[in-house]
C-alpha cells in the first residue's frame, strides 16, 4: 500500500479552511455553551464573617454592583445597630441603618468600611448585563418593611438586588432561613473572593 504525501502548504490550507468553517458569521447568535463576549458587569457579596447574633456566629453582609452604563457602583446593607434610618425608611428599629449608595468602586468600599468596621471581604461574579437602578430600586423598597431575623435580613435582600440587577442571578437561593457566612461559604463557592 502506497502512502500518499501532501505538501505542507496544502495541508496549512486544509486546516485553515476546517477553522474558518467553524466560526460562526458576524452577528450569529452564540450557541449554547459558545464563546460569548467579556462580560461587563458584576455583583459583589461583602461580608463581615464575625458578626454575631444572640451569641450565634451568623455573619452579616451587604451588596454591591457595577453598574456598566456609568462603569460606576452600587451597594447597600441593612445595618442593625446605631446608625440612622436613611430617609423614608421604616421607622422599626430592626430597619435602622439600612443604607444605599452610588459612586466609585473604592468609594463604595470605604463607605462600607465607615458604617461597618467588620467588612473583610466579599465574593463577586460577573455577568452579560446588569441594571444597576433596578438593584438600588429593589433594595431602597425593602428599607420600608419591618426586619425579621430568618426571613427578610441583610442577606434576602442583598440576594433581592442580585436578582433584580440580572436575569443571570434569578436562580440564586432567596437566603431565607440561612446564615450570611454559610450562604457567602457555600451557596457562592466557585466565586471570585476579594479582600476590601
Amino acid at each position: 500500500m502506497r502512502t500518499r504525501t501532501f505538501p505542507r502548504t496544502a495541508v496549512a490550507a486544509s486546516m485553515l479552511a476546517c477553522l474558518a468553517a467553524m466560526v460562526p458569521p458576524a452577528g450569529a447568535a452564540p450557541e449554547s455553551g459558545a464563546a460569548v463576549a467579556a462580560p461587563r458587569a458584576r455583583v459583589c457579596l461583602v461580608i463581615d464573617p464575625n458578626y454575631r447574633e444572640y451569641g450565634a456566629p451568623l455573619g452579616h453582609v451587604g451588596w454591591m454592583v457595577q453598574d456598566p452604563a456609568r462603569n460606576r457602583w452600587a451597594g447597600g446593607a441593612t445595618e442593625i445597630g446605631d446608625l440612622p434610618a436613611q430617609p423614608g425608611a421604616n421607622p422599626d428599629r430592626a430597619a435602622f441603618g439600612s443604607w444605599s449608595a452610588r459612586g466609585t468602586y473604592r468609594s463604595i468600599i470605604n463607605t462600607f468600611k465607615a458604617k461597618r468596621g467588620g467588612y473583610e471581604k466579599m465574593r463577586c461574579r460577573y455577568s452579560r448585563h446588569g441594571d444597576a437602578d433596578n438593584a438600588v430600586k429593589v433594595f431602597n423598597r425593602s428599607t420600608y418593611r419591618a426586619y425579621h431575623l430568618l426571613t427578610d435580613n441583610c442577606l434576602t435582600r442583598s440576594v433581592a438586588a442580585f436578582k433584580a440587577y440580572s436575569s443571570e442571578f434569578r436562580s440564586l437561593p432567596d437566603g431565607k432561613r440561612t446564615r450570611p457566612n454559610a450562604y457567602y461559604d457555600d451557596t457562592l463557592r466557585g466565586w471570585t473572593t476579594v479582600r476590601l
